[in-house]
């Protein structure tokens, strides 16, 4: 059984390098940042989405722990807009030596009876196309697709 933590400061800092690290790095893959530009690009959006770090508001930051263990196995990242009853994942991360052990199921499951808890009706969230695990996992737990963006490398002539 896993619950989820609010993150503390440590942990927020931990997150924080690891996450723009990985963002920049995801946009790249996907063809949206040039590698030299990314890790600016990421600082600058994180800047924005959290101008007051953990305590932003509507923002809520977890620590994914297992319970019997307290062992951290990953983050979650959600915004929530009361007023609409919607929820968005920005960022959800199970530690690369911790994933296909069910922590991911098991986290969103807990998240969704959380947010059921505060009135929200809906859970959105993006993920990179290339991340084909992650969107099984999405899948299998019922989110559906609801944009693609699509682009076409054009060779020069």
């Amino acid at each position: 059984m896993i619950k989820l933590e609010p993150m503390s400061e440590m942990d927020y800092k931990k997150f924080l390098d690891t996450s723009i690290h990985n963002y920049a790095k995801e946009k790249v893959a996907a063809g949206n940042w040039k590698a030299e530009e990314a890790a600016k690009k990421s600082k600058e959006e994180f800047q924005h989405l959290l101008p007051e770090g953990r305590d932003t508001k509507n923002h809520v930051l977890y620590t994914i722990v297992v319970e019997a263990t307290e062992t951290k196995v990953g983050t979650l990242w959600v915004k929530t807009d009361s007023e609409r009853k919607e929820a968005f994942i920005y960022e959800f991360n199970v530690h690369d030596d911790q994933q296909g052990k069910g922590f991911g199921t098991e986290a969103i499951n807990v998240l969704e009876s959380v947010l059921t808890k505060q009135g929200i009706t809906g859970l959105s969230l993006h993920v990179f196309a290339h991340n084909k695990q992650a969107i099984r996992l999405y899948e299998r737990l019922g989110f559906e697709t609801t944009n693609i963006n699509m682009k076409k490398p054009l060779l020069k002539r």
